[in-house]
């Protein structure tokens, strides 16, 4: 966003400038017109003055007053800034771009966070001394105690909110760093870590954003586990989870010397790793790995190794990050841990094992060849079929013609099958990843149509009147959010945290213009649709329509670890299903929780 725009959109009012065009009337606060960019006969094109925005709900169309009079004129942004400017009475001298927001003090509450959990690590406690010996026991080193500046959370509720304060810094910047939450009476702050270890987690210039944190129930404590056994920092300005890996800024050297980098699944996998030679190890922070990881990744290293427990390689989520690096040109292996071991348990036992399973990692389309064929006899025709449904979705997401020819040529080998044959069934087959059972998968979509529609109704109020909002964030994570609304919602919390309104939030320089016309649309139709509800009911609704929500997200989440209890029932791997069936379990009582 330029100097200019912001003092030209200051200085003139979007109703003054649209009435100039077209004909407006005013209705319930904002005004209205028939849509000058497509032929209606009832009124759908709204302005609001207290936005400064425009929408039309006929053919969608919506922006700011520099976007109307791109759209009337037919011309582009710089020519409709020339004419706005004129108006506005603001010369226009060349663009200079606004001084980007200053975030250093989240990054500093963030690092006196890190050594106040440090700190209580290394008191003499009855609780500190339990940890270093389950440390201990999990034999991780001193050393790395300290490099990664692993901590422990206080037995108070705002141990770490009490020493923030006195080290000069206020509630509301602590807030926005994510480390406290609101009470449910909003009379004050709590920490959002209590009794739990700690872990840290840098950016790539090795800046401390966000926290990891395990429970220490059954190590320490004996209470029931409050939240879960990890709890995660929440989005914030500076801690977007789908573009950090954890540890990445003590991989990254080692990563560009030795040309690939290994993802594992855990905290501990990673600070085990590097206990031993395999230094280039990084884990992601509560997501599957996502098309910005890959893309930092690529700056480094074209080559990942993939570490998977058990058959966890052979899920859909697996082969979404799979299909991800291949999108992005990448040269992939698979490393399978057994059953029920993950790499620290490995590395616990025989750190050379670990070293030896990297070495002994496998190409993709190897691996699920080698899966497969495990499991088949090729001198039954029906076993020969199986091979063929399960290998042929996975060789069609195959970037080029040339790789689905290589391994259509092996599988043909394999099989004593002519190539044309399965050439003519690769042409019919449908990719792995839209591949999936028709009556799961309708299950599963009307939970996000459910989920969209939801997410439309919940956001139209909270833009409509801000005060929804703090409830709103409170109470919803991104996650929770149906994915195509997560970005925006990001960054609503980022705005809203720092601002207390959306007044300019159309303003906002890290919106994409799909988001801010999203975020036009639904402030609109909320404006639309609720101008007229009284404010009890309006309340009542909200409040609904966050339960019914936070029950569908449970529910979709609750589906996808029944496909998992499946497949590990399958499998029989009953530790597996005693941890699948635990989360469940859990889920259901959040569900209770929400009819009761």
């Amino acid at each position: 966003m330029t100097n200019h725009v912001e003092e030209i959109k200051n200085k003139l009012d979007i109703v003054d400038i649209v009435s100039s065009y077209i004909n407006l009337q005013q209705a319930s606060g904002n005004f209205r017109a028939n849509c000058p960019f497509h032929n209606e006969k009832t009124p759908s094109f709204m302005v609001s003055r207290e936005k400064q925005i425009w929408h039309c709900f006929g053919c969608d169309k919506g922006g700011d007053l520099i976007s109307f009079v791109e759209e009337y004129e037919g011309i582009d942004f710089k020519e409709a800034l020339k004419i706005l400017a004129e108006k506005a009475n603001v010369p226009l001298t060349g663009f200079s771009s606004a001084k980007k927001e200053d975030h250093s003090k989240l990054y500093e509450i963030n690092k006196e966070a890190a050594k106040f959990f440090h700190n209580i690590l290394e008191q003499d406690t009855e609780a500190s001394k339990k940890v270093l010996k389950y440390l201990d026991k999990r034999q991780v080193k001193k050393g790395s105690i300290i490099n990664w500046q692993l901590g422990l959370s206080s037995e108070s509720w705002d141990g770490l909110l009490r020493y923030l304060v006195t080290e000069g810094y206020g509630e509301e910047d602590i807030f926005k760093a994510g480390l406290i939450v609101k009470k449910k009476d909003n009379s004050g702050y709590v920490d959002r870590f209590r009794k739990r270890l700690m872990f840290p987690i840098s950016d790539t210039q090795g800046r401390v954003v966000a926290f990891t944190s395990r429970t220490l129930t059954g190590i320490v404590y004996d209470e029931e586990e409050f939240g879960g056994k990890y709890i995660n920092s929440p989005q914030t300005a500076i801690y977007d989870k789908s573009k950090t890996l954890y540890g990445w800024h003590l991989a990254k050297d080692v990563i560009r010397q030795k040309k690939y980098l290994i993802v594992v699944e855990g905290n501990m996998d990673v600070i085990a790793s590097h206990q031993t030679s395999a230094k280039n190890s990084v884990a992601v922070s509560g997501t599957a790995l996502t098309l910005d990881h890959i893309k930092l990744i690529k700056r480094y290293a074209n080559n990942v190794i993939l570490a998977f427990d058990g058959d966890a390689a052979g899920s859909r989520a697996s082969f979404r990050s799979i299909s991800l690096c291949w999108q992005e040109d990448m040269n992939v292996k698979i490393l399978v841990s057994p059953k029920g071991k993950d790499p620290a348990d490995i590395i616990k036992s025989n750190p050379d094992e670990w070293l030896q399973f990297i070495k002994d990692s496998i190409p993709v389309m190897d691996y699920y060849f080698k899966r497969i064929f495990q499991a088949i006899d090729i001198n039954r025709a029906d076993h020969k079929k199986v091979a063929v449904q399960k290998l042929l979705p996975i060789i069609k997401y195959l970037k080029t013609e040339i790789e689905q020819v290589h391994y259509l040529k092996i599988l043909a080998d394999k099989l004593n099958v002519p190539f044309e044959i399965l050439k003519k069934d690769l042409d019919q087959a449908t990719s792995f990843l839209e591949k999936q059972d028709t009556v799961v998968q309708k299950v599963v979509q009307d939970k996000k149509d459910s989920a969209t529609l939801l997410a439309e109704r919940i956001f139209m109020i909270a833009f409509f009147k801000n005060q929804y909002l703090d409830k709103l964030i409170s109470e919803l994570d991104p996650d929770m959010i149906i994915e195509s609304f997560q970005d925006l919602y990001k960054k609503v919390i980022i705005y809203y945290t720092k601002h207390q309104n959306l007044e300019k939030f159309g303003n906002f320089e890290e919106l994409s213009d799909e988001e801010k016309e999203m975020w036009i649309r639904l402030s609109m139709s909320g404006e639309k649709d609720y101008n007229e509800i009284k404010e009890v009911d309006l309340a009542n609704d909200f409040q609904h329509l966050i339960s019914r929500l936070k029950k569908e997200s449970l529910d979709i989440q609750r589906q996808g670890l029944i496909n998992q209890l499946r497949q590990a029932e399958t499998s029989d791997d009953q530790a597996k299903q005693d941890e699948i069936s635990h989360k469940i379990n859990l889920i259901n009582k959040e569900v209770y929780k929400l009819q009761s």
